[in-house]
């Protein structure tokens, strides 16, 4: 659990933080994050893809008559409150045995939208799954990142390494700080800005745009997503098409997740390569 949560590793760099150390490449960390990005953006375009199949299941529902969206469960009291909703003639559970063409006909939906449902469940706790494995990618990979500044003749940082990865989870100010951190951790690990003077990266470092643009993402995300769409977007879902105009923003959001993950990808590679081409002018020092 130790090596799963992180506290293990959190332990060793408590420990090794005073060491005396040299440049740390990222060159594996970023292969391992790159890959759980990947994973991350095909997962999210799946989602897509099913939330688009799920809007499209409910407007074929709706234009055969329905007004409710049928139980994602399959029960025989849900089948009957589903009728009820519908005004259909389904209202016995002999019905439902004995499958009367009403009845068939709920059952039928249930059954079209129940697919749906537990497709876009089992691709949600997938992408729960990468998005943890990509906090702690994306963690490692930043810590390391902020602690070679020091090694590139860079000085003066204002974040640390620890409070680097920190203020990615305080609510809030992760809005905000994380876009700082890797403003600070381009200019800083800019090759083209002279080693003679450790503090010339804070005037000339450059900050390419796409870490604005992933920064911009970052936020749109966190007010519109699976979450939000349910809780405040769209809380009320009384019809079917309120559930129609649900998936369609769901959709918006799944594609956010892909820029989402395709922006991170190039600002860590980006920011891998400016390291490493800095490392090469200045070499090891401790």
């Amino acid at each position: 659990m130790g090596r799963i949560s992180g506290r293990a590793e959190l332990e060793r760099a408590k420990v090794k933080r005073y060491d005396p150390y040299s440049y740390e490449s990222n060159s594996t960390q970023i292969k391992w994050l790159v890959l759980a990005l990947v994973v991350f953006v095909v997962i999210a375009l799946a989602m897509a893809w099913q939330d688009r199949a799920t809007a499209a299941l409910l407007v074929d529902l709706r234009d055969r008559g329905l007004t409710s969206v049928p139980p994602a469960q399959f029960t025989v009291q849900g089948i009957l409150d589903f009728a009820l909703r519908e005004g259909i003639a389904c209202d016995a559970e002999e019905q439902i045995a004995e499958l009367t063409s009403e009845c068939a006909r709920l059952i039928d939906a249930q059954s079209d939208y129940a697919d749906v449902k537990d497709t876009v469940s089992i691709l949600f706790v997938l992408l729960l799954a990468t998005l943890l494995a990509n906090m702690f990618a994306f963690g490692s990979f930043t810590h390391r990142a902020s602690r070679n500044l020091l090694t590139l003749k860079s000085m003066g940082q204002g974040f640390s390494p620890e409070k680097s990865v920190f203020w990615f989870f305080i609510p809030i100010f992760n809005l905000i700080k994380p876009w700082h951190v890797y403003r600070e951790l381009f200019r800083g690990s800019d090759p083209a800005v002279t080693t003679e003077d450790q503090l010339a990266w804070k005037k000339n470092g450059r900050v390419p745009a796409i870490v604005n643009v992933w920064a911009g993402i970052f936020v749109a995300v966190s007010f519109f997503n699976s979450l939000t769409i349910g809780r405040v977007w769209n809380s009320v879902r009384e019809t079917i098409d309120d559930v129609v105009t649900a998936h369609q923003r769901l959709i918006i959001a799944d594609f956010l997740l892909v820029v989402l993950g395709i922006a991170a990808i190039i600002v860590a590679v980006e920011l891998h390569r400016r390291q490493e081409a800095r490392h090469a002018i200045i070499g090891d020092i401790t």
